[in-house]
């Protein structure tokens, strides 16, 4: 205590003058301060005892703070020269100077006093990330020294780090750095003795002096002795076989966050970087591991995309969060757990983004089609039928798909006569009366409102619903529908309106169904011969005096047969087809008529059976009898009068039983 203040009354009264001789007076005896100070000397005796020490000094990359000093750079430079890497493999004809761009210009190192006698020196640079975070280390730089004048006054040396100057001279072994035409390519840790392996130290591809740094986790997990336990002589009982002295204490603004630890104190990064490199405990990135990551980002994202679109949420979240577990399983144990640096965490924001990119494109996409699927057939299904769809939407198919369905076709008779009869105020009026009823029958029995075809309906069973009782529904709509003309035919003549009536076509066939038109208007129709039959159909019942004609395949797909009283009624071919259809009359069966309707259904099969074989006496007979049973019958006034005729024709070709329509 009484050296230090006896030195500083004496600094005290030279900076009292600030003339040069005093400044001079004042620096000589700073310098000899330095000399004579017991901490400085104390320091120089126990590094010179102890000789396996390793000083830190800190080099300057930016020219101003050179230029702008007056710091004796070209001493500590002088000071450092026993520390400059002996062995380097540079390319052919290149030297250090080559490398200039790359190259530091100035190093602070001890005084002269106590790094005059240094054998070992290591700077303590490292910079963080740009967030902030520290995660590599710098092993080695270039000194290439310039001065305050700007004159470079040495050749460039190669310095190695503090913890790589540690781990080498524990391991008694040299530091050999290889160079190519970018940089340093790799850095060797060759013992002395020539039976040990030497140590590769695998370098940052994006930072060819650094090497990834392997964290132990936060800072108090490295072993630590306090400066007080060491004055006190309190050592632990394993004391570790390599020290390093850095300043820890709160406001020593030391602190520098990896990772794991934001409170990292800087010196704990040398402790580190001389386990990695003493354990070959070494974190490693490929100059592959960008396009590698990047094919694997394009795939996983293709991937998950497709399953997101086509699973529900509960799927995607369960297939999002199986990913997310494999993936830090892959990671733990095959990637970062063998010491492969990859950038996983980008995987984990590409799944989740893309989980709710494409979750709120399906909720607004989803929202969006059942309003298109509300809009589009809320006048066209029952309403049931529409909720199945909007849950459903996979059933409603774009554009076509081959199905087998029953169709059919309704039309009123004479509607041209009567439209001329009626106001159009009125036409309108009665149209509306006949429309709303049969469309409710429609939408009642799960079937497809197809369309309006002036005073003509069109409608489908088992579409865009699938109904496995397809036919069975049509047949049942159609006998509904004529119980009801039957009612609003009485309203009208009490209203003194004209009689209106119908006949009704049903077909059951094959026949494409989907989304048909443009890509600016479009309607869920269906297409086909299937089609064309069920109106072709509905064309003929008016020649055969009858409502309601079903075909041959309606019949054979209605799974309750025994529910209706078919008439077979003709074996035709119709206009545009060339292949012979059977047809049937699907009978009215009023609880009171029903037997009647039976006994006519018999008479009049059997004469037909007579007429396909040309006996026209015996089928002119049977059909006489069919009249008798029910005189109004108006299939057998057509068969008698077609035995009339064909009894006395002459025809083309022998006869076949099929009676052809020429027109529609």
């Amino acid at each position: 205590r009484r050296y230090l203040d006896e030195s500083s009354h004496e600094l005290k009264l030279l900076f009292k003058d600030s003339s040069g001789k005093s400044y001079e007076a004042a620096k000589a005896k700073i310098d000899d301060l330095l000399k004579t100070s017991p901490g400085d000397i104390a320091l120089q005796q126990g590094i010179d005892k102890f000789k396996n020490v390793v000083q830190g000094f800190f080099f300057i990359d930016n020219p101003n703070n050179i230029f702008n000093s007056s710091y004796d750079y070209q001493t500590s430079f002088s000071l450092l020269k026993n520390s400059a890497l002996e062995f380097i493999d540079l390319p052919k004809d290149m030297s250090l100077k080559d490398y200039e761009d790359a190259a530091s210009l100035g190093v602070v190192t001890n005084t002269k006093f106590i790094a005059g006698k240094a054998l070992h020196m290591g700077f303590a640079n490292n910079m963080p990330d740009t967030d902030g975070l520290v995660r590599k280390y710098r092993l080695v730089e270039i000194i290439n020294p310039i001065d305050q004048n700007r004159n470079y006054f040495s050749e460039p040396i190669l310095v190695p780090s503090l913890g790589l100057s540690l781990a080498a001279n524990y391991l008694k072994s040299g530091i050999v750095a290889h160079f190519d035409t970018h940089g340093l390519n790799e850095l060797e840790l060759v013992p002395e003795d020539s039976s040990q392996k030497s140590t590769k130290i695998p370098l940052y591809a994006q930072s060819a002096s650094a090497m990834l740094i392997n964290h132990y986790g936060s800072f108090s997990d490295l072993p630590q002795i306090s400066l007080a336990d060491a004055y006190d002589n309190k050592f632990p009982k394993q004391m570790p076989k390599i020290l390093i002295y850095g300043g820890t204490g709160t406001g020593t603004n030391d602190k520098r966050p990896n990772p794991f630890d934001k409170h990292f104190d800087g010196v704990g990064f040398h402790a580190t970087a001389v386990e990695n490199i003493l354990n070959h405990n070494f974190m490693s990135r490929s100059l592959f591991a960008p396009v590698l990551e990047l094919s694997i980002l394009v795939s996983t994202g293709i991937i998950i995309s497709l399953i997101l679109k086509y699973a529900s949420a509960a799927k995607s979240g369960i297939s999002i969060l199986i990913f997310s577990v494999s993936l830090y399983f892959i990671d733990a144990y095959f990637l970062f757990g063998k010491g492969k640096w990859m950038y996983i965490g980008i995987f984990y924001i590409q799944a989740f983004s893309i989980f709710m990119l494409v979750t709120l494109y399906k909720y607004f996409s989803e929202e969006r089609d059942k309003k298109m699927i509300r809009g589009a057939f809320q006048h066209y299904l029952n309403p049931a039928v529409i909720s199945t769809l909007i849950e459903n939407p996979s059933l409603l198919k774009l554009g076509g798909e081959k199905k087998t369905l029953t169709v059919f076709f309704s039309d009123v008779r004479g509607f041209t006569t009567i439209s001329e009869s009626l106001s159009p105020e009125k036409l309108t009026s009665v149209l509306n009366e006949y429309f709303t009823p049969m469309t409710k029958v429609v939408l009642d029995s799960n079937g497809l409102l197809d369309k309006y075809i002036g005073d003509a309906i069109m409608a489908v069973w088992g579409a865009p619903i699938t109904l496995l009782d397809h036919a069975d529904r049509a047949l049942d709509a159609s006998l509904e529908m004529l119980e009801i003309l039957k009612i609003l035919q009485a309203k009208w003549k009490a209203d003194g309106l004209p009689h209106l009536d119908i006949g009704i076509g049903i077909n059951t066939g094959e026949m494409v169904v989907g989304n048909m038109g443009s890509d600016q208007r479009f309607d869920y129709t269906v297409l086909g011969d299937s089609v064309n039959l069920g109106s072709r159909l509905e064309g003929i019942t008016k020649n055969y005096g009858i409502r309601l004609i079903c075909s041959q395949f309606t019949k054979e797909s209605v799974l309750n047969p025994d529910k209706y009283i078919f008439r077979e009624l003709d074996f035709i071919r119709v206009k545009g087809k060339n292949e012979p259809i059977k047809i049937y009359e699907v009978m009215e069966q009023n609880p009171e008529t029903k037997n009647l309707m039976k006994s006519v259904a018999k008479e009049f099969e059997e004469g037909l059976a007579f007429y396909k074989k040309g006996d026209w006496d015996n089928a002119f007979a049977k059909f006489q009898k069919v009249l008798e049973l029910r005189p109004e019958d108006g299939p057998a006034k057509v068969f008698v009068s077609r035995c009339e005729y064909l009894k006395t024709a002459e025809l083309d070709h022998p006869w076949d039983g099929i009676w052809t329509y020429k027109t529609k």
